[in-house]
């Protein structure tokens, strides 16, 4: 047996080690579901659970993040990240380990990402034998929210500054358990979030004459914006304008003083998402000006892409093939609409983001993640751990 081939069993076979603990530390986790900037138990759990490995950790943002280091000689520094908040939403699920807190729910995977975490550090613990270097794990909260877990761990000084590489997963319930897929490049999308006040004049539904009705001038600017995606952007330029929310009024025979609008725009360039707020805030004012209201827009700190250093990705893919064969890597031709603060990360850092798959075997199709019923199969949980692992051990490995 070649010395690859020995150091691929010894992974699987640790990894396996671990399996049932790694499963007992996810169902804990989702049945105890904590929202963005709420995360103290969820928190206090994985320090709980980094104090039985004799991994070393600090508490950061007010006590919702924990970032753990292994050293172990001298070598690369390698950061590997897991988001930990959940959803307000109300599970719907059927599973004995539910969530128990009431409308807060583990929707999309970050119990997986926790749990896959939690159980590279035991395998990478376990295997210091393999690698040199520093192990930096980032347990994060707020992914959920503006303007993101990621920004705030930065800006505190958690995340260190002379990282050589930063590796993350997501679960993808459009990928089957066992596989993984990369998309080199660009993957998931930027992202500008924004919120527009229509104030307007209230008053009698019978008499809107005497009033400024500002539902109907909220109402012409949700079209309006839509100009600025399909007129004045190349159609070979993909970007998506959202409008989420729009709030206005308590009765029906009630012209209300003000309307408010929340919404996303999403592209694959952090440059189009700056250029893109002047129109967007010309548009907004002259289009309340047409219906003799003032219209204001504010907005939050721009999430940047997801962007796949290319040679961190195709590293990746060697080892990854080489560990778990060809046939359960999926190589991914176009990037997504969705966002993910782990961009901050990657502006600091080369860094890779990788689709774990969570469809079981057998069904074309399951709910989609930030569903009520969102159940991804949890033995993807040893695929999971084994990226983390590959990923620290060939980064850390060419310095050894």
């Amino acid at each position: 047996m070649s010395k690859t081939a020995e150091l691929n069993k010894l992974v699987w076979d640790t990894v396996h080690s671990v399996y049932d603990e790694t499963v007992a530390i996810r169902r804990h986790i989702h049945q105890n579901p904590e929202v963005s900037g709420n995360e103290y138990k969820t928190a206090a759990f994985i320090a709980s659970k980094l104090t039985v490995l004799n991994i070393p950790h600090k508490k950061y943002i007010d006590k919702t993040a924990i970032v753990a280091t292994i050293k172990n000689g001298v070598g690369p520094l390698v950061v590997l990240r897991a988001d930990i908040d959940a959803l307000p939403i109300e599970e719907d699920t059927g599973l004995a380990y539910s969530s128990v807190n009431t409308g807060v729910m583990h929707a999309c995977g970050h119990d997986m990402h926790t749990a896959c975490l939690l159980g590279a550090a035991d395998v990478l613990s376990r295997l210091k034998s393999k690698w040199r270097g520093t192990l930096v794990l980032l347990f994060q909260p707020m992914e959920e929210i503006e303007p993101g877990g990621a920004w705030e761990l930065i800006q505190c000084g958690a995340y260190p500054k002379n990282a050589d590489a930063v590796f993350g997963l997501h679960v993808n319930a459009d990928h089957e358990t066992g596989t993984v897929g990369v998309k080199r490049g660009i993957d998931y999308a930027g992202v500008l979030a924004f919120d527009i006040l229509v104030e307007g004049k209230g008053g009698h539904g019978g008499t809107p004459e005497a009033t400024i009705d500002p539902i109907i001038c909220a109402s012409s600017l949700v079209l309006q914006m839509q100009s600025l995606i399909s007129r004045e952007k190349s159609p070979f330029f993909p970007a998506v304008l959202t409008i989420g929310s729009l709030n206005a009024g308590t009765r029906r025979n009630i012209i209300p003083e003000t309307a408010t609008l929340s919404g996303t725009i999403r592209c694959h360039s952090s440059e189009y998402l700056q250029q893109i707020q002047g129109r967007l805030t010309e548009l907004v004012v002259s289009g309340g000006h047409s219906f003799r209201c003032d219209a204001t827009v504010t907005f939050e700190k721009p999430y940047p892409p997801v962007n796949n250093d290319l040679q961190l990705s195709e590293r990746f893919v060697n080892v990854f093939v080489n560990l778990a064969g060809k046939e359960r890597f999926v190589e991914r031709p176009l990037p997504t609409m969705y966002a993910e603060d782990f961009s901050y990360y990657q502006e600091k850092t080369p860094g890779l983001y990788v689709h774990l798959g969570v469809r079981p075997k057998k069904k074309k199709m399951v709910p989609a993640l930030h569903s009520p019923h969102f159940s991804p199969d949890e033995s993807a949980l040893s695929t999971g751990i084994a990226c983390h692992v590959c990923f620290a051990l060939d980064m850390m490995k060419a310095a050894s």
